[in-house]
């Protein structure tokens, strides 16, 4: 889905979206706009890697010349892998939906 948070076009690769994975985005969406630093910190199985992964590259992409650097730390590399996969999905997501909006008559979404 694609949604607007707070004047930014967010690419999220799945349907539906619950509250608190709503709130994660906005919170870092305005850290990122104060220029500030942001650590946030979500139960297990919250989706906190999609979360993260579809607000930052969409605030990079809408961004490009006023956003700094992202560090995700994990402990293990199997761990890095699994982000590395949530990334492919977000991106490819991306990709096909500005793909099918740009081919949609009038800008329709």
């Amino acid at each position: 889905m694609k949604f607007n948070l707070d004047g930014l076009a967010v690419y999220f690769p799945y349907d539906r979206i619950y509250l608190e994975q709503y709130q994660y985005m906005r919170a870092l969406k305005q850290t990122l706009d104060a220029g500030g630093h942001c650590l946030l910190e979500m139960p297990t199985g919250t989706g906190k890697t999609v979360c993260l992964l579809s607000l930052i590259t969409s605030y990079q992409m809408a961004n490009p010349n006023n956003c700094g650097k992202l560090v995700y730390c994990t402990r293990t590399v199997p761990e890095m892998n699994s982000v590395m996969e949530e990334l492919g999905v977000v991106l490819s997501y991306r990709e096909e939906r500005m793909r099918l909006d740009a081919g949609a008559p009038d800008g329709a979404p």
